[in-house]
């Protein structure tokens, strides 16, 4: 695949960002090129999260910015989709399936206007792309952890973005789910968008991504996955807990580490 570096769809520059005056990122400066699958790795408190929540707006930064198409996100918030972590979302909120899919239209239609049978044809679609026509009329409540994730997902579908910010979309669920949905995150890439993801699965990374983001509270290394998913530079990442895999065949093959949550 032939990525135009030179014209980066995302730029973080600098950024830095504290809670309660501790840092939690430092200096982080990258780029991430259009019509990529990429992953943002690290361990457990490098500040992935933290990341695409600033990226978005969400959490504030102490100081750095990001660009979006070479603007600040809110000129251009409707070509970008975020996705939660499952474990954020209150899943007892009354809704049903088909409704929470019609929220991705939103930013589209404005505050107070109602969704037109294009929308709602365009929410039916993005439910069959993720396999959960059949539960359009469900409450969220009801569905599985695996199904909620498809929900939400085709939420992101619907807003039909240029940009998806992924939390986390592969925690909790099951293999046959993650294959389904990694598949259609593919075949976004394959239609020019660009999907960035927070994975906690080195095993599964090289097979998923062509676009790495290494992270440990400052950014290790970003680029291109066979230039940057090396063995020195994941133990950079991830330091001594990388010790145990004395050989670099073990390494690459992420033996027993680490694994995605159950």
């Amino acid at each position: 695949m032939i990525v135009n570096v030179e014209q980066p769809i995302v730029e973080v520059h600098d950024l830095t960002v504290s809670y309660n005056r501790k840092p939690v990122l430092w200096d982080v400066d990258l780029t991430i090129p259009e019509g990529v699958l990429a992953g943002i790795i690290g361990p457990n408190g490098a500040g992935k999260s933290t990341l695409i929540k600033t990226m978005m707006g969400i959490v504030p930064s102490s100081s750095g910015y990001t660009r979006f198409f070479g603007e600040p996100i809110d000129l251009n918030r409707q070509r970008i989709s975020y996705v939660p972590q499952r474990e954020t979302v209150d899943w007892d909120f009354p809704a049903r399936v088909q409704d929470v899919v019609l929220m991705g239209r939103y930013s589209r239609l404005g505050l107070f206007a109602r969704p037109r049978k294009a929308d709602r044809e365009i929410a039916e679609h993005a439910l069959e792309k993720v396999g959960m026509q059949g539960f359009a009329k469900r409450q969220i409540s009801q569905l599985s952890g695996g199904q909620q994730q498809r929900v939400f997902l085709a939420r992101a579908l619907a807003q039909d973005a240029d940009v998806y910010l992924m939390d986390e979309p592969f925690a909790g669920i099951d293999a046959s789910t993650e294959a389904a949905i990694i598949e259609l995150l593919k075949t976004m890439r394959s239609q020019g968008k660009t999907v960035i993801t927070v994975h906690n699965d080195l095993q599964s990374a090289r097979e998923y991504f062509d676009w790495i983001v290494l992270l440990n509270m400052r950014l290790v290394a970003s680029g291109p996955a066979d230039k940057v998913f090396k063995p020195e530079l994941l133990e950079e990442t991830y330091g001594g807990a990388l010790t145990m895999l004395s050989k670099v065949h073990d390494l690459m093959e992420m033996k027993d580490f680490p694994t995605r949550e159950q």
